[in-house]
Formats: structure tokens, C-alpha cells, sequence
């Protein structure tokens, strides 16, 4: 991978030069305290230090959108939602859209959101309970800034790195910086899969759901996360059909018709968790979603971190 060195404004230079046809977001810290994803002016205003309350799983996978809508005998499809650019993504993040792209790769409005979302990454600082996931290759981006260097990840990163002509430097072979924080590898999959299976009677699994609130506040704030469930509403003559996420955590999660309820106690639905995070589902088994953000755990009001409860299980049952 090459990278070029650039000015110390290009940071505002690039955003301006994503403006003539995006609409620019990245994450700031707001006077509330709060980091959040919103509209950016000025490339200083992104936060440096803190990841975003609300991961990037907002921008491609909104907490609600409309399927489809029926008036009368037609269906009427959502509007296409217009290019954005993401400014200031950290490593974590990055990787979590990379697994939510291979999870949503069928899925018609997901890629509607997510092909012409420009991505640019930079560096982070480590945060509190936060580590990075080994990783052979970098994120996916389309480009990474780092001070005074600037990386390009794609073809339509290059051709945007053209418009900067003769600001930028000679081209040189370069790998973007990895992140700062310790790596922290998972064990094999096939031995995840063995301990999950033979820790169902461990009271590590009862102790912490017995302290859990299922406020599902650790699956809202997880960059991948995706569950949702599709409700129908009618108003003004229309059928409205709309995805909203869901929360594994939540006792509805796995109640179905006549009242069966496949995960009825907090221990069944941490396990699912546990689960889903570090062995995943269909074509995705095998592959761990964690990466490291540390969001569950600094967001959990009693708490409970899933890394941790995963280290302490290893330990206790000598994986």
C-alpha cells in the first residue's frame, strides 16, 4: 500500500473537497459529554480520543428505517438515501463495517447506504477496556489519515487524492499505522466452541446473570450488533413496514407464536450473546464480531464485559 504526505491543513482540504457532493459526518464530542456521530465543518472537531457513543452501524443500519410502503395496491420503495462521508473512523469501527458488510452483503438497502458511504479513517488513542483484535490485513477505508500522511484504500480514494494534485507528496510504499493498543488474539473457534459448549453448568454464567439488568444497552452500543425485527404499521390509508433493532437481551427476543420463548432466562440470553459475539451464525460461524471497542463493557451499569466474562472462562476451564 502506497502513501503520499500531505499538508497540515489537508484535513479541512478534504473535507471541503467531500462536501461539493456528501453530506460530511464524523464523530465530536459534544457539550453534554456525549460523542456522537453528526454533521462536521471542520476537520478539528473530531474527537481524538473518544469513539462515538453510537457506533457507525447508525449510518448503514439506522435504529429504524422504512422497508416498503403500500397505499392502495402499490408498493412504494424508501428513498434512495443520498452519498455521506464518514470522517474520522478508528481502526475498531472499521472492522466492524467490514463484518456488517459481509453480513448484510444481500441485503438491498443495507448496500444502498453503505456502497456510496465514504470512508476515512485515523488513528486512535486507547480507550478505557478496549484492545485490538489480531489482524493480518489493515481495515477497510477509503482513506487514512495519520498527521501528515495519507493513505489511500480504494480506487475512488485515489481518483478523490488526484483532485489534491500537487499538494501531496511523491508516492511511497508505506502500511497505515497499526493501532496503538495492545492486541489481544481469541482463542481457535473450534475451541471457543468447546467452551461454550462445556461451561453450561459453570456458575461463572449464573453469577453474571444475576447482575444483569437486560437494559441491552451492550448490544445497542456494539458496532456489530445488527438484530432487528420488522413491524407493520398503518396510518393515513398506508401500510408502513419498517426494520427497527432489537436486542438479544430483551425477553421478546425469542418469543414466538403461542407463547414459546426459546431463551426465557438472562443466563440463555447471555450465553446467546456470548454466542453470536465470539462463534457466529450461518455463513459467518466461526468468525469472532468482537473488535475490541470496549463500548459493552464502559456502557454496562452493573459492569459486565463480555471480554472479560470470555478471559475468565478461559481461565476457569483451563482452555
Amino acid at each position: 500500500m502506497f502513501c503520499r504526505t500531505c499538508p497540515d491543513d489537508f484535513g479541512d482540504r478534504l473535507l471541503q473537497a467531500l462536501a461539493v457532493d456528501h453530506q460530511v459526518l464524523g464523530a465530536q464530542q459534544g457539550s453534554d459529554g456525549v460523542c456522537r456521530i453528526a454533521p462536521l465543518h471542520r476537520w478539528g472537531d473530531l474527537s481524538r480520543e473518544n469513539l462515538p457513543l453510537l457506533p457507525a452501524k447508525k449510518v448503514v443500519l439506522p435504529p429504524q428505517e422504512t422497508l416498503w410502503t403500500l397505499e392502495g395496491e402499490d408498493y412504494h420503495p424508501p428513498e434512495t438515501p443520498g452519498p455521506l462521508a464518514l470522517l474520522g473512523v478508528f481502526s475498531c469501527d472499521l472492522f466492524a463495517l467490514d463484518y456488517l458488510d459481509r453480513a448484510f452483503a444481500e441485503d438491498s438497502l443495507y448496500r444502498s447506504r453503505r456502497q456510496p458511504l465514504f470512508l476515512v479513517g485515523t488513528p486512535c488513542l486507547p480507550g478505557e477496556g478496549c484492545f485490538c483484535p489480531t489482524s493480518s490485513a489493515p481495515p477497510p477505508f477509503d482513506l487514512f489519515v495519520d498527521h501528515n500522511r495519507v493513505w489511500a484504500g480504494s480506487t475512488r480514494g485515489r481518483e478523490l487524492l488526484e483532485v489534491f494534485g500537487g499538494v501531496l507528496g511523491t508516492a511511497e510504499e508505506a502500511e497505515p499505522p497499526k493501532p496503538s493498543q495492545e492486541e489481544r488474539p481469541f482463542p481457535p473457534a473450534a475451541s471457543l466452541a468447546r467452551l461454550h459448549r462445556e461451561s453450561a453448568a459453570d456458575p461463572l454464567w449464573f453469577e453474571t446473570a444475576r447482575r444483569c439488568l437486560s437494559c441491552g444497552a451492550c448490544s445497542a452500543v456494539c458496532p456489530t450488533c445488527a438484530c432487528f425485527d420488522v413491524v407493520d404499521t398503518v396510518a393515513g390509508g398506508k401500510v408502513h413496514r419498517r426494520r427497527q433493532w432489537d436486542n438479544c437481551f430483551f425477553t421478546s427476543h425469542a418469543l414466538v407464536a403461542g407463547g414459546h420463548n426459546f431463551r426465557p432466562t438472562r443466563k440463555e440470553r447471555l450465553r446467546f450473546r456470548f454466542e453470536h459475539k465470539f462463534l457466529g451464525f450461518g455463513p459467518l460461524r466461526g468468525v469472532v464480531s468482537c473488535v475490541g471497542c470496549g463500548r459493552c463493557g464502559r456502557n454496562c451499569p452493573v459492569d459486565i464485559d463480555i471480554s472479560k466474562v470470555l478471559q475468565a472462562l478461559v481461565e476457569r476451564e483451563g482452555l
